[in-house]
């Protein structure tokens, strides 16, 4: 375990030195500036780092005490150790880890008490936790990540668990108890410092842990400002949204745990599309369970993936990687979000379904679309639901183009309520899991041999958001998104370049209607 002294191996590095100067420089003049940065003092890029971590993870669920609990996460621990090193020798700014890395999933509530840690307030405390490690009990995960940070001189996001007390008879709110359990991600810099916590929002099956008021959390850094999510909170619109258009965070740091949910939701496909859609950095760290579909970590740009890592899911095996990209420093004024400005139910071109003979109704994630068959190697196809019209102008490569395959292009507009309600406006376009079986069209499915070498699907909705993804696939169910320039993004429609090429699984523009989740039309 580390102690309070400084850790061996800890050397002064100019390039860092310079960058914490910087950091004063650049806070004091977004204070200043109503929370805007200083164009003239960043650097014009930085390199960040997502671990894709396959976590050691307790098969026995049952109560333990704090020193075995610590031994279940001091086994992680020393994993993220190695990649922090391995990030440093490679000039790595930041570094991000997954949500649940330190000890995994399916607890209750007693049973995951021994794994939390008290976690103070950084805004009301001045906390070096490498350098005082005896300020408060049971605080042995954050000394080391705070070490871990200082002495690879970078900063660090992790996700871990929070446990703060409360008075029964005084908090009505309080749990019977006695204590607030939350899913908690924290960020050190690069001299160990405590920068930020951040309590999950928007809990995805985790009884566990308590739901806290929506704070949007955020740190700068002299490559810009980074808001701290997890996993399910970037299906809402807060905390995220209001980082992003409130509190000017140009960075999104995502520790995750996300299981792929095909067509509609696979880690590198969705999570992409938030760079893409909001005109931000996005670093996603998803905990690299293959076996159990937990699967996709990237760093993702506006213009598209900078670097991904992805197993097959059809072996459902592959290693754990450390994912490392230069990304573009994006300062507040500088966001090129591609919401459109118009309003949301304007349409300067609208769609009309001139095809109401060859529709078909099936099922993608729990809902029922509205369906038409690409029966041609070429061609338009239209299709609409609800107020939500789509219409997909697409080539195949012909000699790719074959029965044992089928496409079909789908509209939904309604309130999603499979795992989460949540109200969605959809254009996908995607692989059937059987060509012989359009009831299929909407299952999930991972391989396909059909090569497109244009596609421009567009959408006609009634919200601004709306996120854009097109994933590839190949004969053995590797998923890639596609490198930057290969398509573009326009708001309400995605648009392949004259380089693009590849066997295509899905493209979607799922579009979110945030005041419409509770129901209300």
């Amino acid at each position: 375990m580390y102690q309070s002294q400084t850790p061996p191996g800890y050397k002064v590095n100019r390039r860092n030195v310079i960058k914490m100067l910087l950091v004063h420089l650049i806070v004091m003049a977004a204070t200043l500036n109503g929370s805007s940065m200083a164009t003239g003092s960043a650097p014009s890029k930085f390199k960040a780092a997502v671990y894709a971590h396959a976590a050691f993870i307790p098969h026995d669920v049952t109560p333990v005490s704090r020193e075995e609990a610590l031994q279940v996460m001091v086994r992680n621990i020393q994993v993220y150790k190695k990649q922090a090193e391995e990030a440093s020798k490679q000039d790595v700014d930041i570094i991000v880890f997954p949500e649940d890395g330190l000890y995994g999933m399916m607890f209750n509530r007693d049973t995951v008490y021994p794994y939390l840690e008290f976690v103070p307030d950084p805004n009301s405390v001045d906390w070096i936790p490498c350098e005082d490690s005896q300020r408060y009990k049971d605080i042995e995960v954050q000394v080391y990540l705070s070490c871990m940070a200082k002495q690879y001189q970078l900063y660090l996001v992790a996700n871990i668990g929070d446990k703060q007390p409360c008075n029964t008879s005084q908090d009505p709110s309080c749990p019977s108890d006695g204590r607030y359990q939350y899913n908690t991600d924290v960020a050190y810099g690069p001299d160990g410092k405590f920068l930020a916590k951040y309590h999950k929002y928007n809990l995805f099956y985790e009884e566990q842990f308590n739901k806290p008021d929506p704070k949007p959390v955020f740190f700068d850094t002299p490559f810009g400002r980074f808001g701290m999510i997890t996993c399910f909170d970037i299906i809402f619109k807060q905390p995220v949204i209001s980082l992003v258009e409130e509190f000017n965070v140009t960075n999104i740091a995502f520790p995750t745990a996300w299981m792929d949910a095909l067509p509609l939701f696979p880690a590198i496909g969705f999570h992409s599309s938030f760079a893409r859609a909001h005109g931000v950095n996005f670093l996603s760290a998803n905990i690299h369970l293959p076996e159990f579909r937990f699967d996709g970590s990237g760093l993702y740009a506006p213009d598209g993936a900078r670097a991904f890592h992805y197993s097959s899911t059809l072996s459902g095996q592959g290693s754990p990687k450390l994912v490392i990209a230069d990304m573009d420093v994006i300062l507040p004024g500088m966001t090129h979000t591609n919401r459109p400005s118009m309003e949301p139910t304007h349409d300067a071109n609208p769609i009309k379904n001139d095809s109401p003979g060859l529709e078909f109704q099936s099922s993608l994630f729990g809902d029922t679309y509205t369906f038409v068959a690409l029966i041609k190697p070429s061609g338009i196809v239209k299709a609409c639901h609800g107020r939500t019209c789509c219409e997909l102008s697409y080539t195949t490569d012909a000699s790719t183009f074959k029965e044992t395959e089928l496409f079909a292009l789908g509209a939904f507009d309604g309130l999603h309520t499979l795992e989460g309600s949540y109200y969605i406006q959809n254009c996908a376009l995607v692989k059937c899991a059987d060509a012989k079986n359009k009831s299929s069209c909407g299952s999930s499915t991972v391989n396909s041999t059909t090569v497109f070498t244009q596609v421009s699907l567009r959408g006609q909705f009634q919200t601004p958001y709306v996120y854009p993804q097109l994933i590839r696939s190949d004969s053995q169910g590797n998923l890639s998104v596609s490198e930057p320039g290969a398509w573009t993004f326009t708001g309400s429609a995605i648009e392949t370049s004259s380089s693009f090429r590849g066997s295509l699984l899905s493209a979607m523009l799922v579009a979110r209607d945030y005041g419409k989740d509770d129901g209300s039309q």
